[in-house]
């Protein structure tokens, strides 16, 4: 029995040492693999094993790009950790990719704060092209941007502008907060094109909650986050991108189902069609 065991630990030490040379060489093989799929892509930087081109690209993309394509051309491949990319810099070049291969194209990479998002996948924004993404966008345009709608919910976008109007007007001797206004008009012609009722007032504190839970997605989901490049460390969420992304959604999710609901209560009870969806 001890000669058995003595025979397997010597297995392991061997099984351990070749383990350990092959993780010593992984960012050789690494390289290896990645010059030898060059052949397919656009020229570009060969940039670093593992980081890629993350630190010539730097905290300003749109110059470092663009001095780069003065090197690699109009079209060019960069890899940002384990992602690669293809960058187009020219109209030319992103007409032929946009237009001509529009469908190649189409796909999106879902940044890891858009995750904390429930059904993330089924959002028109990040949902990849395919029959539910046209059946979505059938729907959209059928309630929400056909002319023929646009114009039946007219009264309700004048409604929403004549009470921004009436509440400047009621200020005319104070400060008015033009963002705040802005975005509460907007919001409240969002709404009522939905629900027809208004989301907040002018002077509610619904609306500074509305506007921070806005600014914290525009802030996470377009800050640059080190799990979309090495995706491995997505389940660790390092930077907190992630979580704060959450308690977002989450605040604007139960908002909205409140509206829901009682839009749903108010269809059961055979009230009158305000001619929202």
């Amino acid at each position: 029995m001890k000669t058995g065991v003595f025979k397997e630990n010597r297995k392991n030490r061997r099984l351990d040492r070749r383990t350990g040379r092959l993780g010593a060489g992984s960012p050789v093989i690494h390289g290896l693999a990645l010059f030898l799929r060059r052949g397919s892509l656009p020229p570009g930087p060969i940039g670093l094993p593992l980081f890629g081109n993350l630190f010539e690209v730097g905290p300003k993309p749109h110059e470092s790009l663009a001095k780069l394509a003065e090197t690699y051309g109009p079209l060019m491949s960069i890899r940002l950790g384990s992602k690669t990319s293809m960058v187009a810099s020219s109209p030319d070049v992103a007409r032929e990719l946009l237009q001509k291969h529009d469908e190649a194209f189409s796909g999106r990479t879902i940044p890891n704060a858009v995750t904390a998002l429930e059904n993330h996948d089924m959002a028109v924004l990040w949902i990849s092209a395919g029959d539910q993404w046209w059946f979505i966008r059938r729907a959209l345009n059928t309630y929400l941007t056909h002319p023929q709608k646009l114009d039946t919910l007219r009264g309700l976008r004048h409604k929403a502008m004549e009470e921004m109007i009436e509440h400047v007007r009621e200020r005319r001797d104070r400060a008015v907060a033009i963002g705040e206004l802005a975005f509460t008009t907007a919001l409240n012609q969002m709404s009522n094109t939905c629900f027809s009722v208004n989301v907040a007032g002018f002077e509610s504190s619904e609306v500074q909650e509305f506007l921070n839970a806005v600014k914290t997605l525009m802030v996470v989901d377009g800050k640059f986050n080190i799990a979309d490049v090495f995706p491995w460390l997505k389940s660790f969420d390092p930077q907190g991108l992630r979580r704060r992304a959450k308690v977002a959604y989450n605040w604007l999710d139960a908002s909205s189902d409140g509206f829901v609901t009682r839009r749903l209560k108010h269809r059961e009870s055979n009230f009158p069609s305000y001619g929202d969806l």
